[in-house]
Parts: C-alpha cells; sequence; structure tokens
C-alpha cells in the first residue's frame, strides 16, 4: 500500500509540471504578436510614469518586423526594427500607448496601453516630512534647458523608417534623441529625454533640432542616439541604425565601409544654474572606424 501510495504522488507530480508547463507555453500566442506584460501599468502614488515591458514576434514570414507607437492621438513613431524580441517602453500618467507590429506598412498585430494611478496608502496619522518634488512631478520646474541641433551629410541618406523615400525623408528626425547622463553613474535622467521638434537642411547636411530640460545644479553629460533608449548608455544595436544601408542618398556613401557604424561626436558636460540657465550642444553623426579618427 506504501508503494502504491508512493507511486500516485509520484504520477501527481509529474502531472502537475507536464500542466504547468503547458500552461506556461500556452501564455504567449502563436506569431505575429506583440503583447504588453504588465499592462494596465500602475503609478505609485508620487510618481507621473512607469514601464511596461513589450513582448514581439512577427513570426518566420517577418524577420524585419518593425515596432512603432502612438500616444494619444500624435503620429505614430519608430521604435525599433526586430523580428522578436522584448524591451521595455517608458509610459506616463494620463496618456494613452498603442504599440503596433508591422512589416512593410501592414499591420501584423497592435496592444492598447492603459496608465493609471495607483492606490494611496491609508494613512498612518503621522505627518510626512515634506519632500521637493520628483524631477518628474509636473510640480517639478527645470529652470533650464539644452537646445542644439545633430546634423548628418545627406550623401549618407537617411533611416529608412518606411520603403518609400521621400516618407522616409520626411520622417527623418524619429529616429533620433538626446538623452542626460549622470557622469557620476553613467545612468540616464529618464524622467525627459528629447523630443525632435524641426527637420530642415543646412547646406549638405541634413539638421534635426531639439531641446531638452535639465533639473538644475547638477553636472550631466549630454548624448546622441538613435533608436530606443532601454539599453542606454549603450548604444542600440539594431544593424538599421548602426551599420545597414540607408536610403535617399549617395548610394556609395550609404552605410559605414566594412568594419566601421555609425557614431556622434560633440558630446559635452553641461550644469544650469539660475545664471546660467540654457546651454547649446550640437552633434554631427559620422563614421567611426577603427584608427580612422573622428571628423574635424
Amino acid at each position: 500500500m506504501k508503494k502504491t501510495s508512493q507511486s500516485l504522488l509520484l504520477a501527481f507530480n509529474l502531472l502537475l509540471l507536464v500542466c504547468a508547463s503547458a500552461s506556461a507555453q500556452q501564455q504567449l500566442p502563436p506569431a505575429p504578436f506583440i503583447i504588453a506584460d504588465n499592462n494596465p501599468v500602475v503609478i505609485p502614488p508620487g510618481e507621473t510614469s512607469g514601464t511596461v515591458t513589450l513582448e514581439w514576434d512577427g513570426g518566420a514570414k517577418h524577420p524585419y518586423a518593425e515596432v512603432w507607437v502612438r500616444v494619444d492621438q500624435t503620429d505614430e513613431t519608430f521604435v525599433v526594427e526586430q523580428g522578436r524580441g522584448s524591451r521595455n517602453a517608458t509610459v506616463e500618467l494620463g496618456k494613452h500607448y498603442v504599440f503596433k507590429l508591422s512589416d512593410a506598412n501592414v499591420l501584423l498585430a497592435s496592444v492598447s496601453v492603459t496608465v493609471r494611478r495607483g492606490n494611496v496608502p491609508p494613512s498612518s496619522g503621522v505627518s510626512p516630512r515634506p519632500t521637493p518634488a520628483p524631477m518628474n512631478s509636473p510640480d517639478y520646474e527645470p529652470i533650464g534647458a539644452v537646445n542644439g541641433k545633430i546634423r548628418w551629410k545627406k550623401a549618407y541618406g537617411v533611416v529608412p523608417v518606411t520603403g518609400n523615400v521621400q516618407e522616409a525623408l520626411e520622417n527623418r528626425c524619429i529616429s533620433f534623441y538626446v538623452a542626460a547622463l549622470d557622469p557620476r553613474t553613467n545612468q540616464p535622467l529618464r524622467s525627459d529625454h528629447s523630443q525632435m521638434f524641426k527637420a530642415d537642411d543646412e547646406g549638405d547636411y541634413h539638421v534635426c533640432r531639439y531641446t531638452l530640460k535639465l533639473p538644475s545644479n547638477q553636472q550631466w553629460r549630454i548624448v546622441a542616439q538613435m533608436g530606443g533608449d532601454g539599453l542606454l548608455p549603450d548604444p542600440d544595436p539594431n544593424p538599421l541604425f548602426l551599420t545597414r544601408a540607408w536610403i535617399g542618398g549617395d548610394p556609395a556613401q550609404s552605410k559605414p565601409p566594412a568594419g566601421g557604424m555609425r557614431a556622434f561626436i560633440g558630446s559635452k558636460y553641461v550644469t544650469l544654474d539660475r545664471r546660467n540657465s540654457r546651454a547649446t550642444v550640437d552633434f554631427e553623426l559620422y563614421y567611426a572606424v577603427p584608427g580612422s579618427g573622428t571628423p574635424k
């Protein structure tokens, strides 16, 4: 009888493992799909932004699927070209997000992400000490900003965010951003990355202009990047930004030489205060090739 009971117990445990494994496999839908793991995103009291984790798979037929996002009623913004992957995205309270997975302008899947305020914890009866408003709070007022531009040679072309050259030219700034890193930790200021708000031309160069708000009385290193910001301070490794050929330029100069990659010069350290509330930091994209130095 004892051996029979042990056999039944072992069989039951094996059944639980099989069921758990099958359940885990069923958590992801068949490709193509895009899902948000922690949706809705709950923002703790006193904060205004949070993080949603995206997972997607375009399937075998869509190895170059692209992830785009629409915030409220704004135009869609390119996130990354990667047939399968996952990444964190910052979302803000009061805004609605739709993340889309597409290939050659064909919608494969989408997910709607909502953001809501978490419950306020019950009062302990003790008045807390007043604390300064966090940097990502609407009550925080940075007293300064960094302005500038990112430029690159027209011969290099533009990021092929779509297969249409004219559309890619019109949206040539959506793949760029500027961020601030804390020199002490090399970690980014997550509360406010820049917005590339104006695209224009300067002779033989494409230009994207930006504004980046900064808190005062602290030193920051200002850097330019492309693609997603989830790996900062490291660049997005997507070859679309680093090594792959771009469109709309000189075919002979549309991608870096063998062994090279796209990079930026112009990074600077800035400290803003009441007397110096503005700073200008300009960047230039170039082809970084080991042993060749940087352009003058």
